[in-house]
């Protein structure tokens, strides 16, 4: 699993790094966003076991996550967090 996620990071820089030197379209930004709150959500998991708790990442979370990019991940954070 988290080689994927590794995998998804890497996309991740190159579509920034794509995105910096030309005029990125929506479609591109859309991608961008979706990658980094899926990217976002396997890095508070991880730094967040560490802690003791665990966003389970399921169809739902990423599913939102996608949805809402970083954002989603700050409010499945906080949910965690208050046992929700």
């Amino acid at each position: 699993m988290t080689l994927i996620f590794l995998g998804l990071f890497i996309l991740l820089i190159g579509l920034v790094v794509r995105s910096a030197l030309g005029r990125p379209n929506f479609f591109l930004k859309l991608i961008i966003h979706m990658l980094g709150g899926i990217v976002g959500l396997w890095l508070f998991d991880f730094l967040l076991s560490i802690l003791g708790y665990a966003i389970p990442i399921n169809f739902f979370t990423i599913l939102l996550v996608g949805f809402l990019g970083f954002p989603g991940v700050i409010a499945l954070t906080a949910l965690r967090l208050l046992g929700i």
